[in-house]
Parts: structure tokens; sequence; C-alpha cells
């Protein structure tokens, strides 16, 4: 017998507005796959919720998740770029 996807009971509005994310949109934003994204969950790395059995992610807390790991933000990457783009290259 052919099991049905589960589905969510969040609101409509939500999941057409992009904040209801589900494991494949999460890996597409995470840039990885989803069986990472899949590994992460199982070692409690990612914020995320269970919903009917599936698991679930809120756009804005991955967002914050990914504004708070440690190491060069993007106005910074953005700034070392402009500041070598004059440079021929390694000395």
């Amino acid at each position: 017998m052919k099991r049905l996807p589960a589905q969510a009971s969040g609101s409509p509005a939500h999941q057409r507005s992009g904040q209801i994310l589900y494991v494949s949109a999460a890996a597409v934003l995470l840039a990885c796959s989803e069986k990472a994204i899949r590994a992460k969950v199982a070692r409690q790395l990612l914020p995320h919720r269970r919903l009917g059995g599936r698991v679930i992610f809120l756009r804005n807390e991955l967002e914050t998740f990914l504004s708070e790991l440690p190491g060069t933000s993007v106005a910074e990457a953005q700034a070392n770029l402009a500041l070598r783009s004059g440079e021929e290259g390694p000395r």
C-alpha cells in the first residue's frame, strides 16, 4: 500500500509566504543536501520542529541561526574582496 505524504497543519498563508520550510527547502536555503539536513536534525544542530511526524523549519529561525554562526559575515567578505580586487595575486 502506498503511503500518502503527511500534511502539515500550519496555516496555508505561512506555507505560501515561505515561512514554513520542509527538509528540501531548508537544504536549498542552507546549501547542503537533504541527507545533511536530516543528520543535523538528528544531532539537534538545527532549530526545527516536528509536526505530525514531519520535520519542519521556520525560515526566520534558520536565518537567525545562520547569522549567529561564527565566521565572516557577508558584509565582511565583500569588504575583503574589494580590498583584494586591486592586488595581482600571491607574492
